[in-house]
């Protein structure tokens, strides 16, 4: 079973992923090649993501929080 500490970079990792996403589909949509639909289910996620660290943060103390925080580089 994984600690809250790994899930947590799992969900960095994610989150991350969502907000390059976001980027390159804004440069589509700048360009007219992306429908604005899809920017805005994209910021769905990075909330969903958003909250759901905010969740796991809360869940631990602040020295695995830093902790977790060095190890995934954010």
């Amino acid at each position: 079973m994984k600690s809250v500490e790994d899930k947590i970079i799992e969900v960095l990792n994610e989150l991350e992923k969502w907000e390059n996403r976001k980027e390159n589909v804004k440069e589509r949509y700048a360009r007219g090649d992306a429908d604005k639909t899809e920017i805005e289910r994209i910021d769905e996620q990075i909330r969903h993501y958003k909250n759901l660290l905010s969740d796991m943060k809360k869940k631990m103390n602040s020295t695995d929080v830093s902790r977790t925080i060095a190890r995934s580089g954010n």
